[in-house]
């Protein structure tokens, strides 16, 4: 009877020796150099995330522990034909135990281990047990293997993987050598693929590999997974089967949502969506791409130079493009917002919803005024953004104009900080409020004079109790409420008269009394700036502003002039 059962191409090309391990340089020569010197631990860790290698990695170990060739040839890597390289690669050796610690989590499983550890090999050199996903064992199964996999016989091996590093135990960690896998390069994954499609005797470009390679975020075995089903609709294989196959876009309709979206031109934004919806396309992938163009051009941004040797001539010269006309805030901006949203869409109800209203906030957010200008982000747009010019100039002049409307209404309110006092009445008469505002002006006499920690000091550590301007022939008085003990000198006061009569041209007397004072200027002003704040905050554009983004408040206000 003919076998006709097909083997998966990541099973078929499951590397058989080290030197076919892919994107493991560091670790290979690590290994190398152990197996020369007769220093392999006795127990090793593999982590890292799906598809690099780690049960192959395992398996290699095994191999070359076992294999009873190499001491002849001399090799580093196992001869692949003798018996125990033979018996392990057809998973059949009694001596090197694979265990799954997904379905085998319990304390009595690793009990089974510790019995089996005292038996000697029956066939190999030496027994190994390789425990795959070990980080799904429980709390008194780690404990059950702690002392065994600290001092096990000498001719046992222990090779554990992981996906989940974190969950494993420290007491597990400082009893293994520590190995983690990276995730495999774009490049790497790519030449790879086309290796295997000459194998295979199918073509398959460069291109349509790169596409495959993204699609499989760094695992290689995920990669091979996705060639598989593209070799399943035929050996023509073209860049209109792959992105069918993969359910991606073509790039340059996500450059043109990306364009859409820097214009916060909404409506056809929302086109693009429908049109990828239509066609069947993973919002998660778009998202993915909309992330990697948003950094991509902020790498460029940041020195002109980018390291990924996967871009085509064609992205590096739209990315560039885009750097030379956005902001480096609208760009942090836009990845931090992008980051926050998309990462709901996994959890969304309805995808195409949650996309949509993603997209919408997104071009509503480029709008939003820059913290280092008070004046719109003006993007040359001209050269750029051509479609959306005439939108963009009247979203900015609405912007710009309600932008005038509330620095009015700071300057009607309050012109500096010292001026709060004459706006806002906190329980104080008329008399009171003009006994804060000369003292107010006192203290920013005190201030132009450059003596600023007398100031802060008169500000906050004394209170008012009362302020006279007498006639010219009579001295000025200020009272003050030593509220705070502030250790004062008699020299102190005589200084502090005699320069607030160099700035006023008045004689004045400073006295400290055990009265109690009204309130400090500080508290003052720190209480006016709140209901300026709290004024502020209600006006229909900043509410508007504070919605959009999440979380959001007015912290302080700053009045600013414009150059």
């Amino acid at each position: 009877m003919i076998n006709n059962q097909y083997l998966v191409l990541a099973r078929k090309y499951r590397p058989q020796k080290f030197s076919d391990l892919i994107g493991q340089d560091d670790i290979v020569q690590i290994l190398k150099g152990a197996i020369e010197n007769n220093r392999l631990a006795h127990a090793y860790l593999l982590s890292g995330t799906r598809g690099v290698g780690k049960t192959t990695l395992a398996r290699l170990i095994a191999k070359i522990v076992n294999c009873l060739a190499r001491a002849k040839i001399n090799d580093f890597d196992p001869c692949g034909t003798c018996e125990n390289c033979n018996s392990i690669n057809s998973s059949s050796n009694i001596d090197v135990v694979e265990i799954d610690a997904a379905s085998k989590t319990g304390v009595s499983d690793v009990r089974e281990i510790i019995e089996n550890v005292n038996y000697k090999a029956v066939t190999a050199l030496k027994k190994v047990f390789i425990i795959d996903e070990v980080h799904m064992l429980s709390k008194a199964a780690f404990n059950a293997l702690l002392k065994t996999l600290e001092e096990p016989p000498l001719d046992v091996l222990f090779v554990l993987a992981t996906t989940e590093t974190e969950k494993v135990p420290v007491t597990i960690l400082s009893r293994c050598q520590h190995f983690g896998l990276k995730r495999l390069s774009l490049k790497d994954i790519s030449e790879h693929l086309i290796k295997i499609s000459k194998l295979e005797k199918i073509n398959l470009d460069h291109e349509c590999s790169m596409m495959i390679a993204r699609s499989a975020e760094g695992s290689l075995r995920d990669a091979l997974s996705l060639l598989d089903n593209v070799f399943a609709r035929g050996n023509n294989i073209t860049k209109d089967l792959v992105k069918d196959v993969l359910c991606i876009e073509d790039f340059s309709n996500i450059l043109q949502l990306f364009k859409f979206i820097c214009e916060a031109e909404v409506e056809k934004a929302l086109k693009s969506v429908e049109k990828f919806y239509f066609d069947g396309c993973s919002f998660e992938l778009i998202a993915r791409d909309l992330l990697n163009i948003t950094y991509q051009i902020t790498r460029i941004k940041c020195s002109n130079t980018i390291d990924d040797t996967s871009l085509t001539d064609y992205e590096l010269g739209e990315y560039r493009n885009f750097a030379k006309f956005l902001d480096m805030d609208v760009l942090i901006r836009l990845y931090e917002f992008m980051e926050k949203y998309f990462s709901e869409l996994s959890n969304a109800f309805d995808q195409k919803k949650s996309f949509e209203m993603t997209v919408m906030r997104l071009c509503y957010i480029i709008l939003l005024p820059s913290p280092f200008e008070p004046e719109k982000n003006k993007l040359p747009r001209d050269d750029l953004f051509e479609s959306g010019l005439d939108n963009t100039k009247k979203n900015e002049k609405s912007i710009n104009e309600k932008e005038g409307e509330i620095e009015e209404k700071l300057a009607s309110t309050s012109d500096n900080k010292n001026s709060n006092i004459k706006d806002c009445d906190y329980n104080l008469d008329s008399s009171e409020k003009e006994k804060f505002k000369k003292f107010s002006e006192l203290v920013s006499i005190i201030e132009s004079q450059g003596d600023l920690v007398l100031a802060h000091k008169l500000k906050n550590n004394f209170k008012l109790i009362s302020i006279k301007d007498n006639e010219k022939n009579k001295p000025c008085e200020l009272e003050l409420e030593n509220f705070k003990n502030e250790k004062i000198k008699s020299s102190q006061l005589w200084e502090l008269s005699k320069m607030l009569e160099s700035a006023t041209k008045k004689r004045w007397i400073v006295s400290l009394s055990y009265q109690k004072g009204i309130e400090t200027l500080g508290e003052i002003e720190m209480k006016n700036h709140q209901e300026l704040i709290s004024k502020i905050s209600k006006e229909s554009s900043i509410k508007k502003i504070l919605e959009i983004i999440p979380n959001s408040k007015v912290t302080s206000i700053e009045k600013m002039e414009k150059k």
